[in-house]
């Protein structure tokens, strides 16, 4: 299954009950039912979202946070950002367009799934995952 980040109609602050979140390492994180395939979402704003199916605690659980913090590191470091129209990655000097859940590398035209393995944002998300994962 994929990780996918992309921006939601949440507001932050985050709107619910306390035990809606839990604060973990300066992030918020909200369980809650996301789109089939997708275990986590990085917002803009330092919400983390991690689907109802994950076992809070489990290892799997771990690699999501992981993943998903790594992004939000990245994004408060100005390193990556991205809004409803486009993904820009600094790092790797890369700007995506977004459609239809796909991002398109403006440069090239090459066409990713959101989350694809061969972005280079998510090569080290995912790097940082594995870390997680296996500690």
């Amino acid at each position: 299954m994929a990780f996918k980040m992309r921006r939601t109609k949440s507001t932050f602050p985050f709107k619910g009950d306390d035990h809606d979140f839990l604060h973990e390492g300066g992030y918020k994180i909200v369980r809650k039912d996301l789109d089939d395939g997708v275990l986590g979402e990085a917002e803009n704003g330092k919400v983390i979202n991690i689907d109802i199916s994950i076992k809070p605690g489990s290892k799997k659980d771990k690699e999501v946070i992981a993943h998903e913090a790594h992004h939000q590191d990245e994004m408060q470091d100005g390193k990556i950002s991205y809004n409803d129209n486009e993904v820009v990655d600094k790092i790797a000097n890369k700007k995506y367009k977004r459609k239809d859940g796909k991002l398109i590398d403006k440069k090239t035209g090459e066409v990713f799934v959101e989350g694809d393995k061969r972005l280079p944002h998510e090569k080290r998300a995912y790097k940082a995952g594995n870390k997680a994962k296996n500690s």
